[in-house]
């Protein structure tokens, strides 16, 4: 996945995940619920960044719960203070294999990350045990959107899914991932959206940090510094309007 991910990553990286996790939590948290996490389950949190996820997780189960992650400045922020049931490893999705078998794996904002992400699902249908229980978070990146809309806005939305798809990427991957789970063999698949908005709060900071951290790459396409910072600012201005962000 490294090279086809974006946005950049380290300590900024995880401040960034940080505040998504916030404007995530009530998603996911019902997403959790909705699907009945084991109470002794096993189970395998890819691409968990700094825990987030991983720590809601542990807290549902008396099992294992294992946070696997490509960034080691993240893994290493994960491991501080983490429940007694937590394990931390670096690496990629493959690595399911060698960890597993586990009877539930969590993905949140991977798979549209990946340049093949029907082979990264084929992996966690091989690494969980016979009925075991698959959950994906992803995104449709182009159903964001900004009331009253802003240009800054739009042209991240833009660039962010632009940039996604010159890395192999696929940053509209959220509408595919029935078809892609059934291509792997997954039975009894559910789809809901969810779409986090607000006028105050995390999900109106989630803008700006993340045309920060894709910087680098929108750069690549040719666009100016002095553009891109112009932008981050008035998408930070966007914060303390009454614009609603989703």
């Amino acid at each position: 996945m490294g090279e086809s991910y974006i946005i950049s990553g380290g300590m900024a990286g995880a401040a960034r995940l940080s505040v998504l996790s916030q404007a995530m939590a009530e998603a996911t948290g019902s997403l959790l619920d909705r699907v009945g996490i084991p109470a002794d389950a096993r189970i395998l949190d890819v691409g968990c960044g700094a825990g987030d996820v991983t720590r809601e997780l542990a807290s549902r189960t008396s099992g294992q719960v294992v946070g696997l992650d490509l960034d080691e400045i993240k893994i290493s922020m994960a491991g501080q203070d983490a429940p007694a049931n937590t394990a931390f490893h670096v690496g990629g999705y493959e690595r399911a294999l060698e960890l597993g078998p586990f009877d539930v794996i969590y993905a949140r904002f991977l798979l549209s990350h990946l340049t093949d992400p029907a082979d990264a699902v084929a992996v966690f249908e091989a690494a969980l045990v016979p009925d075991g229980l698959l959950v994906v978070e992803d995104v449709e990146f182009s159903a964001h959107l900004c009331e009253p809309t802003r240009t800054s806005f739009r042209h991240f939305v833009q660039w962010y899914v632009a940039c996604a798809h010159r890395r192999g990427a696929d940053a509209e991957i959220g509408p595919k991932l029935p078809a892609i789970l059934g291509r792997a063999g997954f039975i009894g698949i559910e789809a809901r959206v969810a779409q986090p908005a607000g006028l105050t709060g995390p999900a109106k900071a989630m803008a700006a940090l993340t045309l920060a951290g894709i910087a680098e790459a929108v750069e690549s396409m040719g666009v100016s510094r002095e553009t891109l910072v112009a932008y981050i600012s008035d998408l930070e201005r966007g914060k303390r309007n009454w614009n609603l962000d989703l």
